[in-house]
């Protein structure tokens, strides 16, 4: 069991290397490394068909991207056909070069909903929640408890129904359907002063306020801080002040959530455990995302800027961004080592 804080640090590193480049051949291998890693998550916690939904949604956003991007964006020297002008918004030429940008962008965006999809099996609900800063808590514990609210309703109404076809009801009209409605709407409400009253005793009302005004003044200036070292990064400015301005100001924000979150009294009662493997792939994948960041920010990695405009060119392809492309199978390699 690979420890929570790994698959983040994870996400990050794979999220920061999707959104950084459009070489077709970087995401093609990208892609093929999480279906791989899906895949051994799903077979290791028995869910079936995981593969053929997602590749189903890879395939429809590459084809919907290709269609809307061809169509509004007229850019290209390869016409494949052309639309009529007098056709409003979409009249014009079809270029390759357009078909091919939005090919990219639907495999950018096949890519972040598999990434996604991966994290929701590695993590349950309640590794998920447990990562957001206390300062936060009741925000953890609403969405908590919005994501048991439909597996709660729907459960409770299989047993209703299932207890209308043991009276005679046969369950074929919407008229029959009608003695499920008021007896769920019933529990419901017990289960909900239920909470309430549980949620109260254990002194749930009295969470900490970000509101206070060093807490506000704190991430006003964090805010602040790292919004101007953008606007000196879009003017040209030296990247060192602006790196220092983004550093400082996401300090102070995180700085004032820790102390906000002190104050907020939260027991677990399963605490995740650091591993030596969990230590080895957090310090891997942590070097591996800073490396990146390095190489992108010097102009070693020029691989990964590709575009086809103005006209259609064969990528370029670099060592180091293949190795990239291949580190979600990272997680792989500490299961590996859990087993052995």
């Amino acid at each position: 069991m690979i420890h929570s804080l790994v698959w983040v640090f994870w996400l990050l590193m794979v999220m920061v290397f999707i959104l950084s480049t459009r070489n077709p051949i970087y995401l093609g291998t990208l892609l093929t490394s999480l279906f791989i890693l899906g895949h051994h998550l799903s077979h290791t916690k028995k869910i079936k068909n995981w593969m053929l939904p997602n590749l189903r949604f890879l395939l429809t956003m590459i084809f919907l991207s290709t269609v809307i991007n061809s169509l509004f964006s007229h850019v290209g020297q390869e016409v494949v056909f052309t639309v009529p002008q007098q056709w409003p918004l979409i009249g014009g030429k079809i270029t390759l070069e357009g078909l091919v940008y939005g090919a990219l962008n639907g495999l950018v965006i096949g890519a972040l909903y598999i990434l996604f999809n991966i994290i929701n099996l590695a993590l349950n609900v309640k590794q998920i929640t447990r990562m957001i800063p206390r300062a936060f808590h009741p925000i953890a514990m609403s969405i908590t408890i919005a994501l048991t609210f439909f597996p709660s309703i729907q459960k409770r109404a299989q047993e209703i129904k299932e207890a209308q076809m043991i009276r005679g009801n046969p369950m074929k009209k919407i008229s029959d359907w009608l003695p499920i409605f008021i007896p769920l709407l019933v529990t419901s409400l017990e289960n909900a002063f239920l909470l309430a009253e549980s949620m109260t005793a254990r002194g749930f009302h009295k969470q900490t306020d970000l509101r206070t005004p060093k807490n506000l003044i704190s991430l006003i200036l964090g805010g602040f801080a790292f919004f101007s070292g953008w606007v000196l990064q879009l003017y040209r400015y030296p990247r060192a002040i602006s790196l220092v301005l983004y550093a400082f100001g996401a300090g102070l924000i995180l700085l004032t959530l820790y102390i906000a979150g002190k104050s907020s009294q939260v027991t677990r009662y399963h605490q995740e455990r650091w591993k030596p493997a969990d230590m080895i792939m957090a310090f891997l994948i942590a070097l591996c995302l800073f490396g990146f960041i390095y190489l992108k920010w010097a102009h070693r990695l020029h691989s990964l800027n590709y575009s086809p405009y103005p006209h259609l060119i064969c990528p370029t392809i670099q060592v180091m961004g293949l190795f990239f492309s291949l580190l979600p199978l990272i997680p792989i390699l500490g299961r590996q080592h859990d087993k052995n």
